[in-house]
Parts: C-alpha cells; structure tokens; sequence
C-alpha cells in the first residue's frame, strides 16, 4: 500500500473534522488503532454509539462538540491540542439534503473550509493537511473519467459546494505555500454508514425491517462505487505524502464504473430479501460521474484492494448485526 511504519501516526496529534460521521469515524478509529493522539471536531452531540470491528475507538478520542465555522473554537483546539496533521471531513454530505437547503451547504462545505485553513495558517504545529473534496467537484463533463487536471465547474448545489472547498484548498496551498493535499473520491459504502438517504445503507435497511427501496434515478446511472477500508488507506498514505506533493488533488477511486441496477444487483446477492422499485424522480444530479485513479497508483502507491463483491458481503455482516 505504500504506507511507511505506523511509527509515524503513533503519539501524534491528529484533528479529524467531521470524525463522527461516516467516514470520518472510520479513518478516526484507523487512526487510533495506530496509536495516535485523536481528536474530533464535529457538530453531532457524540460520536457513533458502535464500534467499528473489535476496537472501541470512543475510549481512544478526544470529541469536541463544534462548528468548523467557528474560528474560536477551531482555534482553541489547534492550540490547545498542539495539532500536527489535519484531516478535513467535516461537510454537508447528504446531496438531497444540499439540494434543499443550499446556503447552509455552502456555509458549511466552503466557509468551513477557509475558516479551518486561515487558524492552520496562523499556527505553527500544523504540519500535513488533506481536506475532503470529491468526484462531484468537477461537474458535468463529457469526456470522462474524470482526470486531476479537469475543470471543477459543478453547478448544482452539493457539486458546487465542492468545487469551490478543492478550490479554496488549492488557494490556500500555492498562496501561502501551506502543506495541503486534496482528496476527490467516488462513492464510499462500508461498515458505518447510517445516512438512510444513501442507496447502499437504504438498501440494506429495506432488506432487514422488509420495506422497499425508492431508487431515485433510472437505475442508468454510472458511479465509481469504493469500500471504507480503501479510502480510509487513502487518506493515511496521503497525509504522509502531503509535504512532498502540497497543493495537488489525487482521485481516489475503483476505475470500474457501475451503474446503480448492477449494485443493487450485487446488494441483492449478500442480502436476498431487498426489493426495489425505480422512480426516476432524480433532479440535481449528473448521470454518469467516475474517476481516473491512476496518479494515486503511482505517485502514492496506494490501489483499492476490495473487490464490491467482497465490500458488500462485509457490509452485509455488519448491517445484519446492527440491524439485530
């Protein structure tokens, strides 16, 4: 995978934003298995009730209840934790909740984003930072997969919120010459995810408690479908590159773009009682979004390892005991 001895990460100080959710909780726990000093920023009252895996990570974390629009509060914690790594997860990441509600998203998503990166610049721990962009920065484009070097011209609301956190990073990055990386990842699924908007965690709800899944588009649409555990590996890899290519973007993705019917298809393997129905309803929303990931496979070393079979049958396990 190309990560270094996880000497690195142990007795570090690293601030996850956003670390209760889904992602960021799993990188947090990846984090503290490793033995870094972990603390989380996040507007969530707590972190998730359940453990990832046999470690409970809660014990391990430091939680701050906040905003990162607050620049006191992110301050305080920058200061006060001596912070040496950033990751920045914290965002509006619901699309449909975005499309309903877009000046919050764009207070959260890109404000956010400058606020955390104007305290980093004014204190002297920090030493690495990855914020979170994503496939759905660079808009609708023609030619795909969607290579680093395309336009970031998203134009709905998620999209656009997006564009303009990568954009702010990259600024903050070539202006200042500041140690920032930029994540651009396709469709996360795994272990942890309990955003019941989603297609793969609503699909597993609907199969356990027996309802049917509203699948929003026509079931045509093509996305880059990758497990937890890869991007969680792509984030560490990242932030131990970050010194060495600050200021660039790295797609993380599977290379493999697949259409909704054919996920649901493999969901409805690990989890035969699913039933759907397609309502092709969805507004907002580009219909075929997949990435390049070759820079990353090069430059980082770093490549997915679970196939989706694999992924969702994991999944599966863990949403069968959750549901339990």
């Amino acid at each position: 995978m190309g990560l270094s001895p996880g000497s690195f990460w142990k007795g570090r100080s690293v601030l996850v934003t956003g670390g209760a959710g889904f992602i960021g909780y799993a990188l947090a726990t990846r984090l503290a298995r490793k033995g870094a000093r972990v603390t989380v920023l996040d507007i969530k009252s707590s972190l998730p009730d359940f453990a990832l895996g046999s470690f409970d990570a809660s014990k391990k974390i430091s939680y701050v209840r906040g905003s990162v629009i607050s620049r006191k509060t992110v301050d305080t914690v920058l200061t006060r934790k001596k912070i040496k790594t950033i990751f920045h997860l914290a965002a509006e990441a619901i699309v449909r909740r975005a499309n309903e509600h877009p000046l919050p998203t764009l207070e959260g998503n890109a404000r956010g984003t400058w606020v955390l990166l104007e305290s980093a610049r004014h204190t002297g721990s920090v030493r690495e930072i990855v914020v979170a962009s994503s496939d759905k920065a660079y808009g609708a484009h023609d030619k795909l997969p969607y290579r680093e070097e395309a336009a970031l011209q998203g134009l709905n609301p998620y999209d656009c919120s997006k564009s303009c956190t990568d954009l702010v990073a990259q600024m903050y990055a070539h202006a200042f010459g500041m140690p920032i990386t930029i994540a651009r990842c396709g469709n996360v699924y795994g272990p942890g995810d309990i955003h019941w908007t989603r297609l793969i965690p609503d699909a597993f709800r609907c199969a356990a408690r027996g309802g049917v899944l509203d699948v929003r588009s026509d079931g045509t649409f093509r996305r880059d479908w990758i497990y937890i555990d890869d991007i969680v590996d792509a984030y560490l890899v990242l932030a131990q590159n970050t010194r060495k290519h600050a200021g660039e973007a790295f797609n993380f993705g599977n290379n493999k773009p697949l259409t909704v019917l054919h996920v649901l298809s493999q969901v409805k393997k690990a989890a035969p009682a699913l039933r759907y129905r397609i309502l092709n309803i969805a507004h907002n929303e580009i219909r075929n979004q997949y990435l390049d990931s070759r820079k990353a496979m090069r430059a980082l070393k770093w490549k997915p390892r679970v196939s989706l079979v694999e992924g969702l049958c994991t999944t599966a396990a863990w949403y069968n005991a959750y549901f339990s």
